[in-house]
């Protein structure tokens, strides 16, 4: 009886507990990292706590880097719009064909690539600076204008190039859109944000600063060295006033000026700045500052001297431009002589940075 007893109770646990066993083992074969996680963590209660957190931790994190990185794409799909002026009439475009055409506008295509490409990122990085901060009251409804004497000259590619350089014109455009296509979305930043990167043509043995030439002190439009710009075409140049025609452009701004005997006797106490432009003059007995000077007789550059006859005066300049921030004929000796345009473009503006457009 016993043994029937005994027979009967190891059926039982044959029939219910063998597959059983069998399950678990076949399931942890299926599972070999479910199993090596569950092993590292102590089998606490408390820890176990921990390891939820943990583990819904990493799942957002990496739900939300998923989210990230899908809009950092749609960012990256979608060009960066611009309100350009031109020609008084307000036009949509994207931010890179605008670089290119005031690159093709503002510097020879003819000039070195890294030149190019500085120029590129100055220009990307001025209008980035205005399309952030909304432009201003001269063009309210766009962000920049054409309009070289307030941000910077303009030349549509697809209508214009052929205008502009005849049969080199294919070429010229390549090479235009090869040097905006390798700094695509690169600006230059001071303290991460985009800098005033203004330019001109040619200065003297120096660039000026921003508080000489226009009374604000920006700390990365200093003075710096520059070479080369005397390649510039009329680097020195002069013009040359009839007296009587000198006197009522300066009484058209000068109410009070006094412009009588001769012309020897109107100009005087001459103060220049460091790298030698003309700061402040007395003329007829009133103080007038250099750049307008320059803005009332066309001068190329406050870099000026004066000479007289007894009928005539004649202003000698030197460079051409406000000479502040990056020099063009700079840019390309220095381009010329292996500077990359991130060497070219920390030099003119200085304690700078190159970054790319996050927003």
């Amino acid at each position: 009886m016993k043994k029937i007893i005994l027979s009967a109770f190891i059926l039982i646990l044959l029939v219910y507990f063998l597959p059983f066993g069998f399950t678990l083992s076949e399931e942890r074969e299926d599972n070999p990292a479910k199993e090596h996680t569950v092993s590292r963590v102590e089998k606490s209660n408390s820890s176990q706590e921990k390891f939820e957190q943990i583990a819904s931790k990493e799942v957002k994190s990496s739900e939300n880097s998923s989210d990230v990185s899908e809009q950092q794409e749609n960012t990256a799909e979608a060009p960066i719009q611009i309100a350009v002026s031109v020609g008084g009439a307000v036009r949509e475009m994207d931010l890179e064909t605008y670089v290119a055409g005031v690159t093709a506008a503002e510097m020879p295509a003819s000039f070195p690539e890294e030149a190019l490409k500085a120029q590129a990122i100055a220009a990307r990085t001025f209008a980035q600076s205005r399309r952030i901060s909304g432009g201003d009251d001269v063009h309210p409804d766009a962000d920049v204008c054409d309009d070289y004497t307030h941000c910077a000259a303009y030349l549509d590619l697809e209508t214009q190039a052929e205008e502009q350089w005849g049969s080199e014109a294919e070429e010229w455009k390549q090479k235009i859109e090869e040097a905006v296509r390798q700094t695509s979305g690169q600006i230059v930043t001071y303290g991460g944000e985009p800098i005033t990167a203004v330019f001109h043509a040619a200065c003297g043995s120096e660039t000026e600063s921003a508080a000489d030439v226009w009374g604000a002190d920006v700390p990365y439009l200093v003075s710096v060295d520059s070479t080369g710009d005397d390649a510039c075409p009329d680097y020195t140049s002069s013009v040359t006033f009839g007296a009587e025609e000198f006197r009522q452009i300066m009484l058209r701004k000068y109410e009070d000026i006094n412009l009588t005997g001769m012309p020897e006797t109107w100009f005087t106490d001459f103060t220049r700045t460091d790298a030698g432009n003309v700061l402040r003059c007395t003329v007829g007995g009133v103080h007038a500052k250099g750049t307008t000077l320059r803005s009332l007789l066309g001068l190329r550059s406050t870099n000026f001297t004066v000479s007289t006859t007894e009928t005539s005066i004649t202003f000698e300049t030197t460079g051409y431009g406000h000479a502040v921030g990056m020099s063009q004929y700079g840019a390309k000796a220095m381009a010329e002589q292996g500077s990359t345009c991130n060497e070219i473009l920390t030099h003119y503006y200085t304690g700078t940075e190159i970054s790319e457009i996050t927003e």
